[in-house]
């Protein structure tokens, strides 16, 4: 049984389940399904830790908990953070350095806009006498961006894509968050490590979100690293619910950019009492680091099969307890320390109203606002006599290194275009147009996506006839959630057509008032329908694979439903049935016309 002073909940027999706290500076990972208990989880770790806490809030969970605690709670509205301000101790060559990693890694940026960044923040530096004089004022957001504004000569040169790309990233920075960043000094980041505070980050943007969560943590490990607060123990922790925000494996396995910092981050923190906590719905979307780098791992409920088996390889459950894990409740988990066994554990419960508002939150708060100062901006210098024609090179720096793969510029009309294929993947072409001013104006920025190798056209037919459909590429998949911070969701399997299907026969048995559930036990849908289990295989094709998937349906299911693109695929099938013995009056094939109208075939 697991031994310690943090109490998270009990064993089946009910003895009380606890986890060292010295431990939590190895790193905790918590999984599971939205609604399956993480947030709970992390209320009673907060209760239990006897160390200050930083949550990182993404959706307003955890203002509630200073009912009950004192506790600083950061709208970021509030926040006053100069990013460009190293922590005390830290030279400003090296934290233009981290500064430059966690910016690019935040926004996507690749190796040669990265070199080019870190350049304009070391000319920046150096317009402010920064390497001769360590006394403020310190450069803010605003001072680099009119720094790479007034390098209007980097047109004439290679490196125009890259001020182009910085640029960008800046701008879409400062017009969002603005006031996070208009200062010379924010807060006294350093006084903030002794308290419990939550940054509340909801309402900004994705990149805006990570780039804040990720300059937070390297300020953190920077000032204990220069103070050399080493070998003491666990000093403080790190929570952030949505975990692949900040540890997104698409960015660790983008190797043009290389290793990510945060990933190298990740593994350093430990040695300096700083615990991280870290949650998240899908662990196939994090890092292949944070997930080797957590010492303790929570696994809760989770219906995706693909991503509780993530898990479970990770956890090396047996097939008896992969069984169990499987009928996991809310409030339920297997939890693992280091190499040990994993522990079934009955969490504790934890009972909180959410019900502070953002004008509870005022009347609460307002002394702890008032309380925080910082420094106004300073004057801007002149930054056009420093980018002289044939100059802006000679600024001791790294060497800028060519972006092998490039990187795609789409118009606005494109992204907000994209924006609407991830959000409504199966909506047709038509509707799409009626967004613009004319179908002339929707069908030419389509186009361009397809030019550009991020959607393909597909076709479906449905009950209104021909409707044409996009499909993401990898290249879009990748340029949506970097570019564009958007969550690229993919509930079902292959390609658009074949999760067109998928969403339309799952549609129709719920219509029909039963339950019902993509990819549960490894069919493509799912049905329950009181005493009967169901099961749906949508064909594409006349493939080998479809046969054995209705071979191993036919041995835990009352019937297995084919649904089939045409009647050849069906006669095609139904020929391989009979090759492998397995005609059965429990198979039942449909086409996929059969699901055009409003009521399910005959069952």
């Amino acid at each position: 049984m697991l031994s310690g002073g943090v109490e998270v909940g009990r064993s089946y027999s009910g003895f009380p389940v606890r986890l060292d706290e010295e431990g939590l500076n190895q790193h905790l990972l918590a999984v599971g399904q939205s609604g399956s208990g993480k947030t709970t989880l992390f209320y009673n770790l907060y209760r239990e830790v006897g160390v200050p806490v930083w949550f990182f809030d993404l959706k307003q969970d955890y203002r509630h908990l200073s009912q009950n605690h004192e506790l600083l709670v950061l709208p970021w509205s509030k926040l006053r953070l100069n990013p460009l301000r190293p922590p005390e101790g830290v030279p400003p060559r090296r934290w233009a350095q981290v500064f430059s990693e966690m910016f690019s890694h935040s926004t996507a940026l690749l190796s040669g806009s990265k070199n080019y960044l870190l350049k304009s923040v070391i000319k920046l530096y150096q317009a402010y006498n920064l390497f001769e004089c360590v006394s403020p004022p310190y450069p803010s957001l605003f001072e680099l961006q009119a720094l790479i504004e007034a390098d209007s000569m980097s047109y004439m040169r290679k490196s125009s894509n890259y001020r182009d790309t910085v640029l960008n990233r800046l701008e879409a920075m400062t017009l969002t968050a603005g006031t996070v960043f208009d200062c010379s000094q924010g807060y006294d980041l350093e006084e903030l490590l002794k308290r419990d505070v939550v940054f509340e980050f909801d309402g900004l943007s994705r990149d805006v979100q990570n780039f804040l969560m990720e300059v937070l943590f390297a300020y953190v490990f920077e000032y204990r690293l220069a103070s050399n607060q080493r070998d003491s123990g666990l000093r403080h922790l790190f929570f952030l619910d949505e975990g692949k925000q900040v540890f997104s494996v698409y960015k660790e396995r983008q190797s043009a950019s290389g290793i990510p910092e945060i990933d190298e981050l990740t593994a350093k923190m430990r040695e300096f009492g700083e615990g991280l906590v870290v949650g998240d719905q899908e662990p196939g979307k994090l890092t292949d680091s944070i997930k080797a780098n957590t010492y303790t791992k929570f696994l809760l409920p989770m219906d995706d099969r693909r991503q509780f088996d993530e898990v479970a390889d990770s956890l090396n459950l047996s097939e008896r307890q992969r069984e169990f894990a499987q009928g996991l409740g809310t409030g339920e988990a297997v939890v693992q320390v280091g190499n040990g066994s994993p522990v079934p554990v009955s969490l504790d419960d934890y009972s909180l109203e959410k019900q502070v508002s953002d004008e509870d939150l005022e009347r609460r708060q307002a002394d702890n606002w008032t309380s925080l100062s910082y420094e106004p901006r300073s004057l801007t210098p002149d930054f056009k006599s420093l980018v002289a024609p044939g100059r802006s090179d000679e600024v001791e720096n790294p060497e800028i290194v060519e972006d092998p793969q490039g990187e795609l510029d789409l118009s606005g009309d494109a992204d907000r275009f994209l924006k609407d294929v991830v959000e409504n993947p199966f909506r047709g072409l038509t509707d799409r147009y009626g967004d613009f001013p004319s179908s002339y104006k929707g069908n030419k920025v389509k186009n361009m996506l397809v030019d550009n190798g991020v959607v393909v056209e597909r076709k479906v037919h449905t009950q209104k006839g021909k409707r044409k459909l996009l499909q993401l590429t990898e290249k879009g998949r990748n340029y949506a959630e970097s570019e564009l911070g958007l969550e690229v969701k993919r509930r079902g399997r292959g390609g658009v057509v074949h999760r067109f299907w998928q969403h339309r026969i799952k549609d129709l048995f719920e219509e029909m008032g039963w339950s019902a559930f993509f990819e549960k036990f490894d069919a493509d849908v799912y049905v329950n329908m009181g005493n009967t289990e169901l099961v749906v295989e949508v064909a594409m094709g006349d493939n080998p694979r479809e046969i054995k998937h209705v071979e191993e349906h036919l041995d835990r299911f009352d019937s297995v439903w084919i649904a089939c693109r045409n009647k050849e695929v069906r006669e095609g099938l139904r020929q391989r049935l009979a090759e492998n013995n397995l005609e059965d009056d429990r198979i039942v094939f449909r086409l996929f016309r059969e699901f055009n109208s409003e009521q399910l075939p005959q069952l």
